[in-house]
């Protein structure tokens, strides 16, 4: 075996597996995608990248007399060209879809597909991990290090972590398979921080790798782009897992969590919100000027500084603050509770059988129609507290 020659060779995993089947699906122009990042053409709206022609590629070698030496030179050569055989391609040949379409309805069954598998990976763990095994894996996977070796347990984890995700190439493919595992209870939400924590660090793995097996002109600034997510990744663990006193995450992740066990509709409005509306707003922003972005940006930052000091003193040391802020009944309901607006969603929704099913709804869905009277009365009874209040206090204010 020559290693000179198989050393940049391209190593695939998983990708053996699937390519297979996505290959029917679809097929890309890799080198149209790999010009157009590096800037040799530009992207125009009638270029498309799917790829239409597929030919057959052979080895031709031939051997060439060079300086009174005989070299041998090895050429791939396209042969038996012809159209492609994958699904999409019949639909978007000759001015059919576009691109934008076929990736909409790519992306629209992946998301269907990936739902669906979840689902029914959590139906069959539950079905499965109960009882007498469940306790035996819980108490096991979640398990510490005997006595003050306890602390190192979340850096094993962490190596693990990473390792796993080397093997798959893919940090989503193992957070992916955890998270099921956690919404079953066999594995704790601080046993898969670590793991994921290792899991951010494991995939910078493959583009250090793919950074190696450029072109020797281009390795250096490819490598300093893989070392830049390895040590920015690194960095945040760094910052947000040494002391178990300041990891933020885990409390946002319980938050989240909770609320969306509570109301099944904020997981949507989570990633709208998180993924669409927000980037969106910022990229609006940074393009009409920095100072925008700024002005914005840090009036919301000191309320959410200000918010989280009152929130910690509140917790801590709740005789040193004012007696309206040790607690927020203070504020409108619906600027400290999401009851008014499942309640508002209910009633939108509440003829409809999807949602019903679903339970979008789920502090109302759920309930029965004389349980969903009493939270409809104590919401206004609570909202009509916060008009007295406020009426009492502009009262007392006109009067001193």
């Amino acid at each position: 075996m020559d290693l000179q020659t198989n050393m940049g060779g391209k190593r695939d995993f998983l990708n053996v597996v699937t390519k297979p089947f996505t290959s029917l699906i679809i097929q890309i122009e890799k080198d149209v995608i790999k010009n157009i990042a590096t800037g040799k053409i530009s992207a125009d709206k009638t270029m498309s990248i799917i790829k239409h022609v597929c030919c057959d590629k052979v080895k031709n070698a031939t051997t060439v007399l060079v300086n009174g030496t005989l070299v041998k030179q090895v050429k791939e050569v396209k042969v038996n060209c012809g159209y492609c055989t994958f699904m999409f391609e019949y639909v978007s040949r000759d001015g059919g879809w576009s691109d934008a379409a076929v990736g909409g309805v790519l992306l629209l069954v992946s998301l269907v597909i990936l739902c669906s598998c979840l689902i029914g990976i959590v139906k069959c763990l539950h079905s499965l991990l109960r009882g007498q095994m469940a306790h035996v894996i819980r108490k096991f996977i979640n398990a510490d290090f005997p006595g003050h070796c306890g602390y190192f347990t979340g850096y094993l984890a962490i190596l693990v972590g990473a390792g796993m995700t080397m093997l798959v190439q893919s940090s989503s493919v193992f957070t992916s398979s955890l998270t099921p595992l956690v919404g079953i209870g066999v594995l704790s939400v601080e046993r898969m921080y670590p793991l994921t924590l290792g899991s951010n660090i494991g995939t910078t793995a493959t583009s250090i790798l793919a950074a190696f097996a450029q072109d020797p002109k281009k390795i250096r600034n490819s490598l300093q782009i893989a070392l830049c997510h390895l040590f920015f990744n690194i960095s945040g663990t760094i910052i947000f897992y040494p002391l178990p006193f300041f990891r933020p995450p885990i409390g946002v992740a319980k938050f989240l969590g909770n609320q969306t066990a509570k109301y099944r509709w904020f997981a949507v409005a989570y990633l709208i919100c998180a993924f669409f509306l927000f980037p969106a707003a910022l990229f609006g922003l940074s393009v009409v000027s920095w100072i925008a972005l700024a002005a914005v940006l840090i009036p919301i930052a000191l309320l959410i500084l200000t918010i989280g000091a009152i929130k910690i003193v509140q917790h801590r040391c709740p005789t040193s603050l004012p007696p309206k802020l040790r607690t927020w009944m203070w504020l409108p309901v619906y600027c400290r509770s999401l009851e008014p607006y499942d309640r508002g969603l209910f009633r939108l929704t509440g003829n409809c059988y999807f949602c019903r099913k679903v339970g979008c709804c789920k502090a109302f869905a759920d309930q029965p129609a004389e349980e969903t009277a009493r939270l409809e009365v104590e919401l206004d009874l609570s909202t009509s507290a916060d008009t007295t209040v406020k009426q009492s206090d502009n009262g007392m204010s006109s009067r001193l």
